[in-house]
This record gives structure tokens, sequence and C-alpha cells, in this order.
């Protein structure tokens, strides 16, 4: 495998010193990077367990207070849900963007499902 750097190509035989390197960060670009290994279920799980409640990417169990009834799929703001247990009864709002992956009507215990956090 080779880079570019500068215009010139670096082999696996050569060494790139960052303290060489010039230009902004903006200017160091890795979309011709190939071959790199995937991400391990240890370090996808170590990443996982490292993310607090409500972060972006986790799952939570929500109720729906959003005003309308949303389908799989749906997205709504956190304000309008709040973290639930699988009776309804509900604590805090959420915040956030998230993205139903049940069906959540609107009020009532039936709003109660589970959500994905996505922004």
């Amino acid at each position: 495998m080779a880079i570019i750097v500068g215009g010139t190509t670096v082999t696996g035989t050569q060494t790139v010193l960052a303290s060489v390197l010039t230009g902004t960060a903006s200017a160091i670009n890795g979309s011709n990077i190939t071959s790199l290994p995937a991400p391990s279920s240890a370090n996808v799980g170590t990443g996982n367990s490292g993310l607090g409640v409500g972060a972006v990417g986790t799952w939570a169990f929500l109720r729906n207070f959003s005003g309308g009834n949303i389908g799989t799929g749906g997205t709504t703001a956190g304000s309008g849900l709040k973290y639930a247990a699988a009776n309804g009864q509900e604590a805090s709002a959420a915040s956030g963007t998230w993205r139903c992956m049940g069906i959540a009507y609107t009020g009532d215990e039936t709003g109660t499902t589970v959500w994905l956090r996505t922004a």
C-alpha cells in the first residue's frame, strides 16, 4: 500500500514524520486510505459501554408526549419524550433527537417503546 504526501508516493518501506508535514489538517485527505481493519467486537463493546445515558447512539425505553403518533422509523425531539418503565410510568425528559423503533402513540402507556438517539 502507498499513500501520497505532498505529491510524493510513500510506500510501506518509508517513514512519514509528522514533524516534517506542513499544511492544515483539512489539507490531509484520508479518503483514499484502504485496507483498514474493522473494529473488533471488544472495541465496539468498550466504546458503547463508555456512552452515558441519552448519548447519541444509545437506546432507551421512552414514552411519547410529542402530541402525535410516531410510527417505526419516525423521529422526534427528546423534549416530547420521557424515560419510562414498561407500565408507562415516566421519569425525566430526554434531550436530542430520537428515532422510534416501535410504534409510539401519544399520551398513554401505549406510547412507550424503544428509541435510538440519533442527534
